[in-house]
């Protein structure tokens, strides 16, 4: 009984193998065909490819008709195009975003600048301006933005209306340093809070690491302002301010650098 039930268990396992080997061996048969198949279809296939691709780089319907401009007022939009290197009629595939904005990013006004296709004719150029905050005499007037670069010259007819920022060394001033245009961008907040109130700044005078004065444009008066904490020194200078209001010629200096108070120097009147 035992040697009856062994053959019939070897002839079933024979079986199985002949269909895996079968199976195998189709598999393989029909890889080598498809593989023949498609080393003579490859001159075919280049051919197709590079008949699309000329398609798509030479076709009239991709033909770039219109490029807009968006978000730039210091500046004209032609300029920016002729920046960019681009024109009406080129095709919209040869177009690569990243070169364009590396080009256009050299534009003094530029903080930000973000180039995309919009297919199959557009092309559309977004900008983000510099804001100009303060100006930094470096033998000419330059503007300062709100990140604390100096970004460009003070052209003819351009607006001179912001403080002027004195006492940082050239080098400084031109430096990519984040600490140095971090120290920028804190003065010229500190001048922002002041002119909430009507307080124009006319000069942020850096004394040292540790200390900015401040010239309004009201009166002959200088606010030593220590560093840090401006919010709060701003609202006891005002305090100050209010009590000597009709009198703010008297003063000569309000030094609210020390921590919970503000000293005021006051000038001696003739009898």
């Amino acid at each position: 009984m035992q040697l009856t039930v062994y053959r019939r268990d070897n002839r079933k396992r024979n079986r199985r193998s002949w269909r895996q080997w079968i199976m195998v061996g189709s598999t393989f048969a029909t890889l080598i065909v498809v593989s023949l198949a498609l080393y003579g279809w490859r001159r075919q296939l280049m051919v197709a490819g590079a008949t699309a691709r000329q398609f798509v780089l030479e076709s009239p319907y991709f033909s770039v008709r219109e490029i807009q401009v968006r978000g730039g007022e210091k500046f004209g939009g032609n300029e920016i195009v002729t920046m960019a290197g681009l024109k009406h009629g080129m095709n919209i595939w040869r177009i690569e975003p990243a070169t364009i904005e590396k080009k256009i990013a050299k534009h003094p006004w530029v903080r930000r600048v973000l180039v995309r296709r919009e297919f199959p004719r557009r092309v559309v150029i977004e900008i983000e301006e510099r804001t100009p905050r303060a100006i930094v005499a470096m033998g000419k007037l330059y503007y300062v933005d709100t990140d604390g670069v100096v970004f460009k010259e003070v052209g003819a007819g351009e607006s001179v209306q912001f403080p002027l920022l004195t006492g940082l060394p050239p080098d400084e001033l031109g430096s990519r340093d984040p600490a140095v245009r971090r120290k920028i961008q804190d003065a010229v907040r500190l001048g922002d809070l002041m002119a909430k109130d009507s307080r124009t700044i006319s000069e942020i005078h850096f004394e040292a690491a540790d200390r900015v004065t401040l010239y309004t444009t009201a009166y002959p008066l200088a606010l030593q302002m220590g560093w840090g904490d401006w919010e709060d020194k701003v609202r006891r200078v005002d305090r100050v301010l209010k009590l000597w209001k009709g009198h703010e010629e008297r003063l000569v200096t309000l030094d609210a650098s020390f921590g919970d108070q503000v000293v005021a120097r006051v000038r001696r009147m003739r009898q």
